[in-house]
């Protein structure tokens, strides 16, 4: 079973790792809210690549290597 989980990044460059419910971005707020708003706070340093200015947040795979 593969869990759905995203990366969002708020208008204040505050990194996010969202694992349950896909979050929707909040123009007027300046973030990325959820209905289970349970965001995991990141390193902003990581994964430049995830920007405020992104239309959706970035979907990605937790891989977990043994």
């Amino acid at each position: 079973m593969e869990q759905e989980m995203w990366l969002s990044r708020d208008e204040n460059g505050a990194l996010y790792f969202h694992g349950i419910s896909k979050p929707k971005k909040d123009t007027g707020d300046g973030m990325w809210i959820s209905d289970n708003y349970n965001p995991y706070p990141i390193s902003p340093d990581l994964f430049p690549e995830v920007q405020w200015s992104d239309e959706e947040p970035t979907k990605v795979k937790l891989v977990i290597d043994k």
